[in-house]
């Protein structure tokens, strides 16, 4: 509990942490910071050299593949660093789907989480979360950059289809919810996006000027 309340959350691997970063280049420190996209033909090469903190897989990455062949892979990318890998993917569910739309790795793709929340509530979020962790943590993947908490109320918005599409309120539960339900099952979660798109424009291919108040 004293470690816990000194350091944080993570007091109980603080003084591992220390012992490892003190093995580390500055470089390689550095390098730790960094999760670097990749792509179906990335190699080992700046991995072996820079050996950052881990990878954040796309849909190329994974179309065609097999169970296997995304498993051995993702397995020989871990033994080529000298720490384990952060190995990440957005599975939001419904128009995200980076894995599970590819029939040899899942029969049908995630949903998103307004339709499963308008047909079973949270406890079916709860479910979806934990189906969805087994089917990444048995590819190797342990990083999940999902759910979408963003507040979207009308269908114009650029997020209104990957958000719940609910209050505050049920967003907060949400976001609990999956956060909860996750835990114990090898794979974190990313609350995202911060601090929100609310109604705003797509930043993937522009900039975007928020006008709401502080207090919306």
């Amino acid at each position: 509990f004293d470690r816990i309340k000194e350091y944080g959350i993570f007091g109980e691997y603080y003084e591992k942490a220390e012992q490892k970063l003190e093995t580390l280049t500055i470089e390689e420190k550095i390098a730790q910071l960094f999760v670097i996209g990749n792509s179906a033909n990335t190699d080992y090469t700046e991995l072996q050299k820079y050996q950052f903190g881990g990878y954040l897989f796309f849909k190329e990455f994974f179309n065609e593949k097999t169970e296997k062949q995304v498993k051995n892979k993702i397995e020989q990318y871990q033994k080529a660093s000298k720490i384990p890998l952060l190995m990440a993917v957005d599975e939001e569910g419904g128009i995200v789907v980076r894995i599970s739309n590819n029939k040899n790795l899942s029969a049908t793709p995630f949903k998103a989480s307004s339709q499963i929340y308008n047909n079973g509530g949270f406890e079916a979020i709860k479910q979806d979360t934990i189906n969805k962790s087994n089917f990444l943590n048995n590819l190797g993947i342990n990083l999940n950059f999902a759910p979408v908490v963003d507040i979207a109320n009308n269908p114009k918005d650029y997020m209104y289809s990957r958000s719940l599409q609910q209050d505050k309120d049920k967003t907060a539960i949400f976001a609990k919810t999956v956060i909860e339900a996750s835990k114990g099952l090898g794979v974190s979660y990313t609350l995202k996006h911060f601090p929100g798109y609310g109604n705003n424009a797509d930043t993937h291919i522009g900039s975007s000027i928020d006008k709401r108040t502080y207090e919306d």
